[in-house]
């Protein structure tokens, strides 16, 4: 373990902890170095004393949802990372105070799972996300969605933390989504409320599986990818551009620069090989947003998050 991180921070708390944790299996990518620390609180209560302790020895806090929009270098990450994958952050509450229409999804829930039982429901709100993994708290974050709508679009309130533990809750009208983009503070997301309306559910069924078959039939799945990996830039008229378009347009389908390479399916996709290297999927992106300045005259933003020593921690995945 780093030398920084007292030996002490974890001492009692109500949680799993790990130190030189390697981080490859948490992540889509499946490649990468390991974590300082990686702690997986049982309750509230055990993260509330984590980032209070983190904040005192100043030292840094990401948190690691589904993974599928990370890249770690092999360069390993300081600090602290934290996961929210026990039951008091995975288990979503239907109907909370009487709501008929309404979920209660802390951060930890993955978005997959719950959409599925909300269409077993008929509850209309979330078929956007079919072929989506996330979990709530990256997806609240970062507005995740596609062509099909964002899952802002769902969002009634959200619950956050900061670096003291005290919490706040922000109502819809006072966050601000755009794409890929929340105006949420940089807290840490605690819960979402959820909004639906209601339908049949085989409606809401034929509807998933007509979404997800788009993205399957278009998108490398299988691959060891996170998904797009980068932002649909602003178009000279004011809309968004196609990423893909792009690369594909710069000639890059199919190119390969060590064990990462540009999907044939979807240039937007860079997918690495079993055991290859994050190093090579983030030289590839260079290379690919040189080519696609060159040719295109277009810069092109990495929409997946990268973690590293070398890199101060950005949006909480």
């Amino acid at each position: 373990m780093n030398a920084t991180i007292p030996t002490t921070l974890a001492q009692g708390l109500d949680a799993i902890v790990q130190t030189n944790a390697p981080l490859a299996a948490h992540t889509w990518f499946g490649v990468g170095g390991s974590a300082d620390m990686l702690v997986q609180p049982k309750s509230e209560d055990a993260l509330r004393e984590l980032v209070r302790r983190c904040s005192m020895e100043n030292l840094p806090v990401r948190v690691l949802g589904s993974g599928a929009n990370l890249l770690v270098l092999e360069e390993g990450v300081s600090g602290v990372v934290v996961k929210l994958d026990q039951p008091a952050f995975t288990q979503w509450t239907l109907r909370p105070d009487g709501d008929a229409n309404s979920v209660l999804a802390p951060a930890g829930v993955d978005v997959l799972k719950l959409l599925n039982t909300c269409v077993r429901e008929g509850l209309d709100g979330m078929c956007q996300m079919a072929g989506i993994p996330a979990s709530m708290g990256g997806a609240t974050r970062m507005n995740a969605g596609g062509k099909y709508g964002c899952i802002g679009d769902a969002i009634q309130a959200v619950a956050t933390m900061n670096n003291r533990g005290a919490i706040t809750v922000h109502p819809r009208n006072a966050i601000q989504f755009s794409y890929r983009h929340s105006s949420l503070p940089q807290e840490l997301i605690l819960r979402t409320l959820l909004q639906f309306t209601p339908d049949n559910p085989d409606t809401l069924r034929t509807k998933m599986l007509e979404i997800y078959k788009y993205k399957k039939n278009s998108q490398p799945l299988a691959e060891n990818s996170a998904g797009c990996l980068f932002r649909n830039p602003i178009a000279q008229d004011g809309t968004r551009a196609s990423a893909g378009r792009l690369i594909d347009l710069a000639g890059l389908k199919g190119f390969t620069h060590g064990s990462a390479f540009v999907s044939a399916e979807h240039a937007n996709f860079v997918c690495v090989q079993k055991n290859g290297r994050a190093n090579d999927v983030l030289e590839l992106a260079r290379i690919i947003q040189d080519r696609v300045r060159k040719s295109q005259g277009v810069d092109i933003e990495m929409e997946v998050v990268v973690w590293g020593r070398s890199f101060e921690p950005k949006e909480k995945k």
